[in-house]
């Protein structure tokens, strides 16, 4: 890799090799080069990428026509002919008349796909186009001097848990550009530090968890090809935003989860649990009846919305994708917003590197792109659809229907704030997969004997946590990273998955974390 780059991507999911794709697009028409590389800490393209995921293709038949052709995919995009809704309701599953289903969850025209699939294959289509992608790198820190980033620093690579060196110690390297494109996703290190140095947006960015299964069955599965569903209700509390989906993937597979709004109020709410208690509702089991889980993961989703965007771009830098935090919890659907967002921060590169010459490049008109694909009249449109849910299942859902019409903001408070001193859920712990099972099917993977990526910050407050919040970093965290052994939190680094739940969610804001070594983590291949 060259030590200067005219465009440094930090980020190998759709948003980031949207960018790099569209980029080189629109040089090779201006017939220009363009010294640029992405880099993902991930060990392989997609393989920490994870979504439902029902995808609007339109971005993708923008970006790279011929997509559904492609051997990598055209097994594995399920067509939807069937679009359902149910509300759980103890042990019944009531199905809502299509007629009282918002139209922002119609998926007409959708197609169920596996992200990290899908994220694989633009990582093909990248190197095919000549574009350098770099796998196993993790970017700690951004650069930035006289007040515009200048590209990102790496981590130290070969310490022990000591933070020793050992054999194979590499020291921290920078990489420069004269554009960094921030593609790190959600609660992403290096667009948080952008946000923090350059603009919060008016709420805090909200978040909330998903929890996901890849089940496989050995013949025809019985919810059906071509199908997707949406529960509301159980398991979740009214208090708790969220829901569960079921998704047919092809013939054989279904994709399963369950979304909980991080701003939930009890400690010792477990969001796996939780999960395997929405498996296990009579309705829903029948559906998965004779499946067999065969990989698991988890992930945190940027709920926010447009009051929630912060700067998304700065002298020197843009953010693309659940980095900016471009998901539209309307349509619970973030994909279509990220290859947009890419698309349109591509565009505008184009556009400086062509009036460059050897000077800055100014990264005018991004905002006007992103209005023009569409990404922020859809996030405006959806400004207040979360915050309703603040006051519940039951006043939120009505009030979604006319959110876009209200006048005000919904203000929002971090999501660690919610939690409630003494609150507890209290719940038997049901029967299926337990945590130790889940993690091992997410294929985390991480150096025994480096030091932890993650950090409390003060142990001392850990016992009034333990005693006000039930040690809730032991439940909320569904990779098992933390354990209140009485007096103190046991971490255990090799579990975490990634997902960023415990960067958001601890009631005392007491956990750092940061990328580990490159090319560590989970493996989500089919997710």
């Amino acid at each position: 890799m060259r030590p200067r780059l005219d465009v440094l991507i930090v980020g190998a999911g759709p948003a980031g090799l949207a960018t790099a794709i569209r980029l080189k697009q629109q040089m090779d028409e201006a017939g220009r080069s363009v010294s640029m590389a992405v880099i993902d800490k991930a060990p392989q393209p997609g393989y920490h990428n994870l979504s439902g995921a029902v995808l609007d293709p339109r971005p993708l038949d923008d970006l790279t026509p011929d997509w559904r052709k492609h051997r990598s995919l055209a097994r594995r995009i399920g067509e939807i002919e069937r679009d359902d809704m149910f509300f759980l309701l103890g042990r019944r599953a009531i199905k809502l008349p299509h007629a009282v289903v918002p139209k922002s969850m119609d998926h007409s025209g959708d197609v169920v796909i596996s992200i990290s699939r899908l994220t694989g294959f633009l990582a093909a289509v990248a190197q095919d186009a000549g574009i350098e992608v770099y796998n196993g790198f993790s970017a700690r820190e951004l650069i930035v001097e006289g007040g515009r980033v200048a590209g990102v620093r790496l981590g130290e690579v070969g310490l022990d848990a000591d933070g020793g060196q050992l054999s194979n110690y590499r020291p921290a390297e920078e990489i420069r550009a004269g554009v960094t494109v921030l593609a790190d996703g959600t609660r992403g290190v290096l667009s948080t530090q952008l946000r923090e140095q350059f603009g919060e947006g008016l709420n805090p960015q909200s978040y909330a968890l998903g929890i996901k299964a890849v089940m496989q069955f050995p013949d025809e599965h019985p919810f059906g090809a071509g199908r997707v569903a949406h529960f509301l209700g159980y398991p979740n509390p009214s208090n708790v935003f969220g829901g569960g989906f079921m998704y047919s993937m092809d013939a054989n597979t279904v994709a399963v989860g369950l979304i909980l709004g991080l701003d939930w109020k009890y400690g010792d709410l477990n969001p796996q649990r939780e999960f395997e208690r929405f498996r296990q509702h009579p309705f829903v089991a029948e559906q998965l009846k004779g499946g067999v889980t065969i990989a698991t993961g988890a992930r945190t989703i940027p709920e926010g919305g447009y009051y929630a965007l912060g700067k998304v771009s700065a002298p020197g830098a843009l953010v693309v994708g659940d980095g900016a935090g471009f998901v539209n919890m309307e349509k619970i659907k973030g994909i279509h917003n990220a290859i947009w967002s890419g698309m349109a921060a591509a565009e505008t590169i184009a556009a400086g590197l062509t009036g460059a010459g050897d000077g800055e490049v100014a990264l005018k008109g991004y905002q006007d792109r992103l209005e023009q694909r569409g990404v922020l009249p859809e996030m405006r449109h959806a400004r207040n659809y979360r915050g309703v849910f603040k006051w519940g299942l039951y006043l939120g859902a009505p009030l979604s229907q006319i959110a876009h019409l209200l006048p005000m903001r919904i203000g929002m408070e971090p999501d660690g704030e919610g939690a409630s001193r003494g609150a507890r859920l209290d719940r038997a712990d049901p029967d299926g997969m337990d945590g130790a099972t889940f993690v091992s099917l997410t294929g985390a993977l991480h150096r025994e004997d480096e030091a932890a990526h993650m950090a409390i910050l003060d142990p001392s407050k850990c016992p009034s946590c333990a005693d006000e919040f039930a040690a809730s970093c032991q439940s909320f965290c569904p990779g098992q990273v933390y354990r209140w052994d009485g007096e103190k939190v046991v971490l255990s680094p090799s579990n975490c998955l990634h997902c960023m739940t415990c960067a958001v969610k601890c009631p005392l804001d007491n956990i750092k974390w940061q990328p580990p070594e490159g090319g560590e983590g989970p493996r989500f291949a089919q997710m």
